[in-house]
């Protein structure tokens, strides 16, 4: 049975304490792996961990014994989740001493390292490849860091292709960079650190952003037009998309 747990008064574990690694199982499985350096000054021995891994919908909980005994399941395989984008992990320190529990210490959004999949960073994006299906291309935003440009795995040579291919480059980059600036406005995330740099980059394109105290959405979305277009003149995608095209129709 599931404790109801209250949240007040909780620290947060810095990333330093918990160092959580992806890697592949014999048979293919995908698994992690935790190691922990833990400041356990201000937390109970006999506090309960907690590790989550989560993505979109799914969810599995693993529990590591105590403060005081550290105990890792033998089998930390991720074979519930949905595996078609990065998978974050959540770790919550729970004193469980009365009848309700106590969230005490927690972690939320925690990236693995030792990623398995291929990754070529740009520097906005992490590009990877991802099964989507028939989807060709996603933006993914839960991922504990940059937002990520998915290319469909089963496109040859997708990294390749999106480095050098100027077919790729010029339908795929304004789209994604609408979605991501679309998202940040829409979410409110201007202040965000991680999303800080993207908004420098858009206003180096398209100065006079909206401010937001004094702009509503039309205002945001105008604007965001502006940066696609400044982008896209700046590197010439329209002409060289048809000059390459006319090359190849000789």
């Amino acid at each position: 049975m599931q404790r109801t747990i209250n949240h007040t008064g909780r620290r947060k574990i810095e990333s330093r304490e918990i160092q959580i690694h992806l890697h592949e199982k014999q048979g293919g499985r995908l698994a992690f792996d935790v190691d922990f350096s833990l400041d356990t000054r201000s937390l109970p021995s006999t506090a309960a961990i907690y590790i989550e891994a989560y993505r979109n919908n799914t969810l599995q909980r693993f529990f590591f014994g105590s403060v005081g005994h550290i105990d890792k399941p033998d089998d930390l395989s991720l074979d519930q989740l949905d595996l078609s984008g990065p998978v974050l992990f959540r770790v919550r320190i729970v004193d469980e001493s009365e009848r309700v529990g106590r969230l005490i210490a927690s972690a939320d959004r925690l990236k693995a390292s030792g990623d398995i999949d291929e990754d070529s960073r740009a520097s906005l994006f992490t590009v990877r490849k991802r099964p989507l299906g028939e989807v060709t291309w996603k933006v993914e935003f839960e991922t504990g860091g940059k937002p990520e440009l998915c290319i469909n795995d089963k496109i040859p040579a997708a990294i390749e292709q999106l480095k050098n291919n100027v077919l790729f480059q010029s339908l795929i980059f304004p789209a994604a960079l609408r979605e991501v600036l679309s998202y940040i406005c829409h979410a409110d995330l201007e202040e965000d650190e991680i999303y800080q740099e993207w908004i420098r980059f858009a206003e180096h394109l398209a100065p006079d952003r909206p401010v937001d105290g004094n702009s509503d959405l039309i205002e945001k979305l105008n604007w965001i037009d502006e940066v696609v277009e400044s982008f896209c003149k700046q590197f010439e995608l329209s002409s060289t998309l048809s000059h390459r095209m006319e090359e190849g129709d000789d």
